[in-house]
């Protein structure tokens, strides 16, 4: 998702990333990936979206890693180099009043 920084403002959260920010904070900030994936039962792909939706608006970071030779069970090919997600100060102080329209 991309927007124009000089609109007045910025498109509205998928209720999807709103939700794996919430896991996110109720669970102190920060989870690795399978564990990601196991709570927030979204498929792969929405998941995937809505992590990237959240770091382009600075709510989280993403940690990397070296590309593991195994996966973890259940785990899918395209989150192999993830390691965790991580909120940032920013998105800790605008959840409590952001909310989808």
């Amino acid at each position: 998702m991309t927007y124009d920084p000089m609109d007045d403002r910025a498109p509205a959260f998928s209720h999807s990333a709103l939700h794996v920010f919430g896991l996110l904070a109720r669970r102190g900030g920060t989870m690795r990936i399978g564990p990601l994936l196991d709570a927030a039962r979204l498929p792969p792909d929405a998941l995937a979206e809505a992590v990237n939706e959240l770091a382009e608006r600075c709510w989280v970071k993403i940690a990397w890693r070296n590309p593991r030779r195994r996966l973890p069970p259940g785990l899918p090919e395209r989150f192999r180099a993830v390691d965790r997600v991580t909120t940032t100060g920013l998105g800790k102080w605008r959840y409590p009043v952001t909310w989808p329209e």
